[in-house]
């Protein structure tokens, strides 16, 4: 007995099972998502692409809402590194591919990682991310194929402890491992995985331990959903957007900068992004590659 506590004195079967059962809770981890209605932003995209010649994604869109987000709060680019919260240098984007096998009947799961986002425009973005995977399905992306040749001759019991030591050379020591087909700082500031190719409406993501990226966000498939348009409830073009934190680099308050300024940046591109035009010029005028 406590100070501050004292035993129940009648416990049932399950509640005396459960706690030998389970470890005390020592997951960081934060859920959430916002339904966003994308109306305007279909149409922002449709002229964007109409005036640029190229295709441009809502998960493109995404992608640049983070972007700028992580831009303008330049204490949310961080990662955990030897105990210690670090900044990143760079504000990076690794998005998920899923590549069907020579079947067709499977398919594994990849990505694509876009080095200073922040400073590519959007159409530039859609365009590395369609191209990139592109090559990723063909086979012909030499640095992935690289790492999964690697992987492929690694037996199961080895895997583990290879990426243990492998995620600890790169980050606490750090060294360079290019040499052997690993990539430096592989994932970035945050991940982008949209599960609209899955037909999915919302999902949620684990963190990904060997990647130090504290966020990981799922656009869903647009879908109809009822809405609140000047105080009438009307149907109206909608996703769901999954996201997980690391609540050891993000707390309430760095998350709610995060969610306001998506849903404006992602619901209202006119009066938060610049004019479609003005990305079809930025095009002309060419960035920095992918």
């Amino acid at each position: 007995m406590g100070k501050y506590w004292e035993p129940l004195k009648k416990l049932t079967s399950w509640r005396k099972i459960s706690v030998g059962m389970w470890d005390p809770p020592s997951d960081p981890t934060i859920y959430g998502h916002e339904v966003l209605d994308v109306t305007e932003t279909l149409d922002y995209l449709d002229e964007v692409s109409e005036v640029s010649g190229t295709k441009v994604t809502m998960t493109a869109l995404v992608v640049k809402a983070f972007a700028i987000i992580y831009e303008r709060y330049p204490e949310l680019n961080v990662m955990i590194v030897n105990g210690r919260i670090q900044k990143r240098k760079s504000i990076d984007a690794f998005c998920q591919v899923a590549v069907p096998d020579s079947s067709e009947s499977d398919a594994d799961l990849s990505g694509v990682k876009m080095r200073a986002v922040n400073e590519r425009d959007l159409v530039e973005i859609s365009e590395g991310l369609r191209g990139r995977a592109r090559q990723l399905r063909a086979g012909q992306d030499e640095e992935i194929e690289q790492t999964k040749a690697l992987i492929d001759k690694v037996p199961p019991w080895l895997i583990k402890p290879m990426l243990s030591t492998v995620n600890f050379l790169t980050y606490n020591v750090p060294a360079d491992l290019d040499a052997v087909g690993v990539r430096s700082d592989p994932f970035g500031s945050f991940m982008v995985s949209s599960i609209a190719q899955f037909d999915l409406r919302l999902g949620y993501a684990p963190l990904v331990p060997a990647s130090r990226c504290p966020v990981v966000v799922l656009p869903g498939v647009v879908h109809e959903a009822p809405m609140v348009v000047d105080g009438d409830v009307v149907a109206r073009k909608a996703i769901c957007i999954g996201c997980t934190f690391d609540h050891r680099c993000f707390d309430g308050y760095q998350i709610g900068q995060i969610v306001r300024s998506a849903r404006a940046l992602i619901s209202h591109p006119y009066e938060n992004m610049p004019a479609p035009s003005e990305w079809a010029a930025d095009a002309e005028r060419g960035n920095p590659s992918t």
